[in-house]
């Protein structure tokens, strides 16, 4: 979790993330490892029409996405609302 979540929160100066305890502000994401697949525009979670993975096959692929205990992810669909995520100010040291 320190490599993937703890510094790079601590790096980047937001105070609330980097792990996953009491009034901190954490996301959990589900990942098959193993799973192969082919990236397409037409599948991504994002409003461009165009993206520059275009047909690399990759392994590795979330299967779930938690954010304050509702799924936003699941089976690899969003099923979250717009809007629902939370801006997290960074602080400036």
């Amino acid at each position: 979790m320190d490599l993937l979540a703890t510094t790079p929160a601590r790096i980047f100066g937001l105070a609330d993330k980097g792990a996953i305890e009491v009034g901190r502000d954490a996301d959990l994401v589900l990942l098959d490892p193993r799973e192969r697949w082919t990236i397409r525009a037409a599948e991504q979670h994002h409003s461009s029409d165009f993206t520059l993975f275009e047909g690399m096959e990759v392994q590795g692929r979330v299967r779930r996405t938690i954010v304050r205990g509702d799924d936003v992810v699941r089976d690899g669909e969003f099923v979250g609302r717009r809007g629902f995520g939370r801006f997290q100010a960074r602080s400036l040291r």
